[in-house]
């Protein structure tokens, strides 16, 4: 399936920073989507988006910006075909798991998953360079009784062999508890389960049956029974049967996926205002792929090739020794000169407000200076370069003194008092990469000044509330990059984003370099205010004069 290659870029939705792993690993994912539809597809199963999904589809057109997997639901005369055919007819890297389909499987919920770790597979290709696992999963529907009593029953014992089956045996410290519930067990259902030598073959069997009790009486209301025992959400999640009969096809990312035509009932059930964006939740085992990225980092012994390390001999505040010819007007006094280094022009509205700022200054000099770029595969390989000085040229004008060609000029040489740039990652992100020349640590070469103005603002991140785990998560992947290191100045949007990244910085190079940090990381608010009423002490102008006052871009 092709992708537009602006998919895997580092984005910011809804206020929450998603980097280009995770693009890759949504990308594996729907990959494996596409696997499963094309088997409901020829075997005439339905299957509609589910969970989190259905909720993307319907509020954000694509993934909840803090979501990291695909949920999918199937009614169970559906799931069961797909369950007998999944194996022969998926691609030999994906295998169906599911508690039925083996013994020592102990995941209640079922999925189709990558069979190991992308990065030594010859799969690796197709789904888009994700080095790690992927998967879907898949929840099947049941009817309920409607009558009150069984449903307590059968819910009763369910838990108990949801508890068992979570387990390969009755044998470990859980040995006590799990010999209870199999006693229950027993007893509800008249069988010898804790002396049966077929003990986890039985177990399977009575769970088999538990989910399908009542599915013969064709009820009008059905759910995932799993919500009720792995979710304990029971109350929740209840449906009617005549809500899924029609199904329609709603916006996700560049794709349509099939939902229930009653979706907003079934949104409306699942999930108390759903309209609502509310934040990401604590990390638990988010990413994804975050187990498997530390197993294969421990493997190594080292970082990976897109993190990076911070060397000690970095971490010094440098002497500039620019020597360029000054520039002198009219009265004999020399303007310092600011180079302003965008890339894409679809970020410069980082950047913009400070350059208006700094070219209605009469004591400075201030240039643009659109630099190339190349998008990347996820394994370092770039594409043709890409430049974006058209677009800078017709807002600015083809014959602006401001606007500056790259080819032809020496940087070092020009040797500008300042450089913003806005892009903190030199080589070590997977989707994107400026010029080689342009990287962080070539440019504090040229200056006697380096600013970093990140490209983006998020919502704001409290690294005391549990809610924003996820972004404080993800922020690792913008924060410990070289342009903190290797420019003099960074510029942040408030108090607490700087403390996040200083505390992330620390976490790295230790509490030794705290004042260190604490110098360099200048909470002066962001251009990306300029547009918002509320924030406008903390738009370009408050930037551009707090710079001022503080001599950074005056001599």
């Amino acid at each position: 399936m092709e992708f537009p290659k602006e998919f895997f870029l580092d984005e910011v939705r809804e206020g929450f920073y998603i980097p280009a792993m995770m693009k890759r690993a949504w990308a594996a994912e729907l990959e494996i989507l596409v696997e499963i539809d094309k088997i409901c597809e020829k075997h005439k199963l339905r299957y509609f988006i589910d969970y989190g999904n259905l909720l993307g589809a319907i509020r954000h057109k694509g993934f909840i910006p803090w979501d990291d997997d695909i949920d999918i639901m199937m009614m169970r005369k559906d799931y069961e075909i797909f369950a007998e055919v999944a194996e022969a007819e998926l691609p030999e890297e994906l295998s169906f798991r599911s508690i039925q389909k083996g013994n020592n499987n102990c995941e209640l919920i079922s999925s189709v998953q990558h069979n190991r770790m992308l990065i030594s597979s010859d799969a690796l290709g197709k789904y888009h360079n994700y080095l790690y696992g992927a998967g879907v999963d898949i929840f099947p529907y049941d009817y309920l009784s409607d009558d009150e009593e069984k449903e307590r029953k059968r819910m009763e014992l369910l838990k108990s062999l949801c508890i068992l089956a979570s387990f390969p045996s009755l044998e470990g410290e859980n040995r006590a508890v799990l010999e209870r519930e199999a006693r229950k067990v027993e007893k509800t259902c008249h069988v010898k389960l804790l002396q049966s030598p077929h003990y986890r073959e039985t177990l399977l069997s009575l769970l088999e049956e538990c989910f399908q009790r009542f599915n013969q009486d064709k009820g009008k209301r059905i759910a995932s029974l799993l919500d009720f025992i792995l979710f304990q959400s029971q109350g929740k999640g209840i449906f009617e049967e005549q809500w899924f009969q029609d199904e329609c096809y709603l916006d996700f990312e560049f794709l349509s996926l099939p939902a229930p035509k009653e979706y907003k009932k079934i949104i409306s059930e699942k999930y108390d205002d759903y309209q609502t964006v509310k934040k990401g939740g604590g990390d638990h085992d988010y990413p994804v792929y975050r187990k498997m990225e530390a197993e294969y980092t421990k493997g190594i012994g080292g970082k990976l090739f897109y993190q990076y390390a911070i060397k000690e001999e970095d971490l010094k505040k440098r002497i500039n020794t620019s020597s360029a010819p000054e520039r002198q007007d009219r009265s004999g006094i020399r303007k310092p000169r600011i180079f302003f280094l965008p890339s894409l022009h679809s970020r410069w509205d980082a950047m913009r407000g400070i350059f208006v700022e700094a070219s209605k200054d009469k004591t400075v000099d201030c240039f643009v200076l659109p630099v190339p770029y190349f998008y990347k595969d996820g394994l370092g390989n770039c594409s043709p370069a890409q430049w974006d000085y058209s677009l800078f040229e017709n807002e600015l004008g083809a014959d602006s003194p401001f606007l500056l060609d790259f080819r032809g000029l020496d940087l070092k040489e020009l040797s500008p008092d300042v450089i913003f740039m806005d892009e903190p990652y030199d080589e070590y992100n997977l989707s994107f990469m400026v010029e080689p020349t342009f990287f962080s640590k070539n440019l504090k070469q040229c200056t006697k000044q380096l600013i970093y103005l990140p490209w983006f603002v998020s919502s704001e991140i409290d690294l005391e509330d549990q809610d924003d785990g996820k972004a404080i998560v993800n922020a690792e992947n913008y924060v410990v990059m070289p342009a903190l290191v290797h420019c003099d100045y960074t510029v942040l949007q408030s108090q607490a984003i700087a403390k996040l990244y200083q505390s992330l910085l620390e976490k790295e190079c230790g509490k030794e370099y705290a004042g260190y940090w604490e110098e360099k990381l200048l909470p002066l608010g962001s251009a990306l205010f300029d547009k918002t009423e509320k924030e406008e002490h903390y738009g370009s102008h408050a930037i551009w004069e707090h710079l001022k006052r503080r001599k950074i871009c005056t001599t």
